[in-house]
């Protein structure tokens, strides 16, 4: 192998950490350069593992070889590529997101082996991994197919119940920008700023009590009451100004609406398939504004939802004991119980089992394409639809001791405990990097 591959893989790993993949053209051209064999299958390949194989592999976890296997079906029957080169594009592929393969076949992440099983260097790794030159019809991991495991995470000690609490999502909000109340009331904004949605650091967003960021504008609730707005304003979703004695506000694609003291209800912006039609509701504890659709919950735990209800995909009428309610799209939505477990609203189509395993969730943040939740011991799990569109559970993301998420569309942030915020991005193409993920020197 040419030692200047080596170089560029180095350089992009210190650059992007085990984002390496963020960058897909160098990733493609560095694919091409590697796997030469591949040829016409070459683009086919790229853009199957472009999202969905880099989402699965990349929090595996525990869960590494089943992901694994099943990527590697996918790649032979799916994309008719050979066996041969569907193991070996998946092994560069989980080097370059942080797995290690000792000499016993154990894989690691993210954590130091032990000491009798030293980790090999990405070098190492890469120049045994490469298809031998006298074989490249045929290239492989080596003459054995060894199986695959994972070491477990050590127990994280479990963040008090009392941190994690639905208002704390009020604090922090992500679309395609991030914003956050930072410990002295300001407000933080980062990301696209197209519209002016991040103008919030300024002397009127002071003593805030919370934020919430739709498609291009942000609102921010400040402790009088009060209601602020800034970015898209087509619709009039930022006729807010007028607003008095709020407790809570969300917003949605095109609209946004407000929760007073009184239980009651204010809305403005697009209301197409009313769902600004609101002002009758009473007694309502938390409002959730998605595309298109506003849904508020009682205090008994009831929802009502009012807006775009096409083919039943608002159906509430089954639940119960609700507290909040995660607006992925249309017919992607998911609702939170008091009992830290997930419901469906709607039909349940393709999200039928995906939330199985999820139990004492204390909060939910969805986005199109992905739901997070956040453990009551400080975990986050995702579950992706990249690939395939029934769901893909992610697993544990490497995050502890968080006590609030918020999902955009291409990344999440997470508030941990000691008052610092993380975020990620959760899509592999660096291009939609808009600088959303730069909160990291904020202090909560």
């Amino acid at each position: 192998m040419d030692m200047r591959i080596l170089d560029a893989l180095n350089a992009m790993r210190d650059t992007y950490g085990d984002g390496v993949f963020y960058n897909l053209t160098t990733a493609r051209n560095l694919l091409n350069d590697l796997a030469p064999t591949m040829r016409k299958e070459r683009i086919q390949v790229v853009n199957f593992l472009d999202i969905g194989g880099y989402f699965q592999l990349k929090y595996s976890d525990k869960t590494y070889p089943l992901v694994r296997e099943r990527l590697a079906r996918q790649l032979v029957d799916t994309f008719a590529v050979d066996e041969g080169v569907a193991e070996w594009i998946l092994n560069v592929f989980s080097l370059f997101l942080g797995f290690s393969i000792n000499d016993e076949g154990a894989v690691y992440k993210n954590e130091e082996p032990p000491p009798s099983e030293p980790r090999k260097s990405l070098q190492d790794h890469i120049m045994e991994s490469r298809p031998r030159q006298a074989e490249r019809n045929s290239p492989y991991i080596g003459d054995e197919r060894r199986p695959l495991m994972t070491i477990p995470r050590p127990a994280f000690p479990q963040v008090k119940r009392a941190f994690i609490n639905i208002r704390f999502a009020q604090k922090i909000s992500a679309d395609y920008h991030s914003v956050a109340i930072t410990r002295d009331g300001q407000v933080q904004s980062v990301g696209t700023n197209s519209d002016g949605q991040c103008h919030t650091n300024t002397y009127d967003w002071r003593d805030m009590k919370a934020v919430s960021t739709g498609a291009r504008f942000t609102v921010g609730l400040r402790a009088d009451g009060t209601v602020l707005g800034v970015g898209r304003n087509d619709f009039g979703q930022l006729n807010v100004k007028s607003w008095s004695k709020v407790e809570k506000i969300s917003a949605g694609s095109r609209h946004t609406v407000g929760l007073r003291d009184d239980g009651t209800l204010l809305a403005c912006g697009q209301n197409r398939y009313g769902e600004c039609n609101v002002k009758h509701w009473r007694n309502i504890t938390h409002i959730v504004a998605g595309q298109d659709c506003t849904f508020g919950i009682k205090k008994d735990g009831k929802v009502l939802v009012t807006g775009n209800n096409q083919g039943g995909n608002l159906q509430v009428s089954h639940l119960e004991n609700v507290v909040d309610i995660g607006f992925g799209s249309p017919t992607r939505i998911i609702a939170l119980l008091q009992d830290g477990t997930i419901a469906r609203v709607g039909k349940e189509n393709h999200m039928r089992r995906s939330f199985a395993g999820w139990k004492n969730v204390r909060q939910i943040s969805a986005a199109p394409d992905y739901f997070a939740g956040l453990f009551e011991n400080g975990t986050v799990r995702l579950l992706a639809y990249f690939w395939p569109d029934s769901g893909v559970e992610a697993a544990t993301m490497d995050w502890r001791e968080i006590v609030a998420i918020a999902a955009g569309r291409h990344h999440i942030i997470g508030w941990k405990s000691n008052g610092r915020l993380l975020a990620e991005m959760l899509h592999p193409d660096i291009a939609r990097n808009k600088g959303q993920i730069n909160v990291t020197n904020w202090e909560m």
